[in-house]
């Protein structure tokens, strides 16, 4: 089986543009994001590779410069992600799909491969819960994508695009860390930089960038109250987020 783990980015963010370029220590948080999970490649039995999904537009050519062996660039549908990762998985002969969001800067590797594996094994779709926002991740093989995705081919959305999913259709990994409300580890404000940009510095500095496990990270940022730094937009995004999705059911 060939698997692909589809990190979804574009430049064109209106409230912190070019996020994924920003840096920490001379490093990317896009790089950051790839050095975490380059090692789940070597994790299964089987073909992995990293592919980075974004839209066909000028700007996101500049992802080019992450390209190497086992890390490409795919540039497909712009405002419609799910019909973007199909267009990958058609254009690179991919099985199955491992979705992270490239806002997602320390999503949790073990997540990433719980989910490999359970489409390895078979499954259709596949979730990983309980981690705090922005750590767990999600996939699905491809044949069970294009069936769900057709009915939405010409539409437009983005955030909150995973109701297109039956809600009986998922399998459910829950994972070994307890969720906490407080910590949102998604780059979407301001705010959110100096988030990332304080967590990825200390775990550069302990040198465990690569290597940190999700309770290194939970506990990095609660003993030294980081999640304070982005703690006053968990409110506007929260809003954001649940009238998108409220807004897609509404289209169903």
């Amino acid at each position: 089986m060939n698997i692909g783990v589809l990190v979804t980015a574009r430049l064109g963010s209106s409230r912190l543009p070019r996020k994924h370029l920003l840096e920490v220590n001379g490093q990317s948080f896009m790089a950051c994001l790839l050095a975490r999970l380059r090692p789940v490649l070597e994790a299964l039995p089987c073909s992995m590779r990293l592919v980075i999904a974004t839209s066909d537009e000028s700007e996101n050519r500049d992802f080019a410069r992450f390209e190497c062996a086992d890390t490409q660039v795919f540039y497909g549908h712009r405002d419609n992600i799910p019909r973007r990762h199909l267009e990958a998985a058609r254009a690179l002969g991919l099985d199955a799909l491992v979705s992270v969001d490239g806002d997602d800067i320390l999503c949790s590797p073990l997540a990433v491969v719980n989910v490999a594996r359970a489409l390895l094994d078979g499954a259709d779709l596949v979730r990983t819960s309980g981690l705090p926002l922005g750590m767990n991740a999600m996939g699905y093989r491809t044949q069970f994508l294009e069936q769900v995705v057709t009915p939405w081919w010409s539409r437009s959305f983005d955030t909150g695009w995973g109701v297109i999913f039956p809600d009986d259709a998922w399998l459910d990994i829950q994972m070994p860390l307890a969720a906490i409300p407080e910590l949102r580890f998604t780059l979407d404000y301001p705010e959110d930089q100096l988030f990332f940009t304080s967590v990825i510095h200390e775990l550069m500095t302990k040198e465990i960038l690569s290597t940190a496990t999700d309770e290194d990270i939970v506990a990095i940022v609660e003993s030294q109250k980081m999640f304070q730094l982005n703690q006053s937009v968990n409110q506007e995004y929260w809003q954001n987020f649940h009238a998108e999705r409220a807004r897609l059911r509404g289209e169903e």
